[in-house]
């Protein structure tokens, strides 16, 4: 996620309601499982409420894909309790590195990092999502990104595991030519071997963050079928949205119209994935019932589950 202040939006209060009936918990063996074809993502950015994160996914109308970020800081054994606990009741998503620790983590280093996320999770994370918002110009020179990337792929696809990779989408609010747009990026860095290869292609979207911009699902339809020529056999969607910081009583209802829309958006592509994911899962929907934006989430699900064809 990148790291910058959001414009203020609008305040306003969203009520609660209970939450309702738990779906059915059936348990998983250990081993890729295939992925629905619609991704209901959330983002655990933090996993020390682990037990409110395993009673949310319980309780979502839809069964979910927790997205958990691995801190750059923290090694594998850090998330062992969240990754066991969560696996019978949602699908993972492992983000390997984030857009945030990117510039400070060495192509040595950041190889090392995904051989021991490997080593201890490979058959338990559904989708390994090897570099995220990878255009950005914070993540640092854009032939390391591109390294990182490489060498993140080559050591998931050897391992038989599907691979995604988060895009920063810039459209109208890049930082100049400087930093590539996603079509740019994956044209000059991202080889054709990987681009080839990935399961997924997701991209990152914060309106805060671009002047307030909120394209058209035509627009978006448009964005996503120009990504999928390049990425020809993967699955599209949003790997990423939200606000800047968690939210409060000044931006809830902003945030719940945020989520209502991107949820919902109506692309009609047979290779739409979906996903979202949105960034503060954690601060801004646990616990389930009485966070903030818990209600909105369900909202946004149902939002989702209709925009189906």
């Amino acid at each position: 996620m990148k790291r910058a202040a959001m414009i203020l939006v609008a305040a306003g209060l969203l009520a609660a309601c209970t939450p309702g009936p738990p779906h059915p918990v059936s348990p998983h063996p250990a081993g890729p499982r295939p992925l629905p074809s619609t991704l209901y993502g959330v983002t655990a950015d933090d996993v020390s409420g682990l037990g409110q994160l395993v009673a949310a996914a319980r309780q979502l109308p839809e069964r979910p894909v927790t997205r958990i970020y691995f801190d750059a800081a923290e090694p594998p054994a850090h998330y062992a309790k969240a990754v066991k606990a969560l696996r019978p009741v949602s699908y993972l998503m492992g983000e390997l590195l984030d857009s945030s620790d990117a510039a400070h983590v060495s192509v040595a280093a950041y190889r090392a990092r995904v051989r021991a996320y490997l080593d201890s999770f490979g058959p338990d994370i559904d989708l390994w999502e090897i570099g995220n918002e990878v255009n950005g110009d914070w993540t640092g020179p854009y032939p390391a990104a591109a390294a990182k990337l490489a060498a993140a792929y080559e050591q998931v696809a050897a391992a038989g595991r599907p691979a995604a990779v988060t895009l920063y989408e810039n459209t109208g609010c890049g930082d100049g030519p400087a930093e590539l747009s996603p079509l740019a990026f994956s044209r000059q860095y991202v080889p054709p071997s990987v681009r080839d290869g990935l399961s997924y292609v997701f991209l990152s979207y914060y309106e805060g963050q671009c002047a307030g911009i909120r394209p058209s699902p035509a627009t978006w339809t448009a964005r996503f079928a120009a990504l999928h020529r390049l990425y020809p056999q993967a699955r599209l969607g949003f790997g990423e949205i939200g606000l800047s910081q968690p939210v409060t009583p000044a931006t809830r209802a902003a945030a719940a119209d945020l989520m209502r829309y991107y949820y919902g958006l109506p692309i009609r592509l047979p290779y739409y994935a979906g996903g979202y994911f949105w960034w503060y899962y954690a601060e801004d929907c646990l616990p389930a019932g009485r966070a903030p934006l818990w209600t909105a989430l369900q909202t946004a699900f149902a939002a989702q589950r209709a925009s189906q064809p």
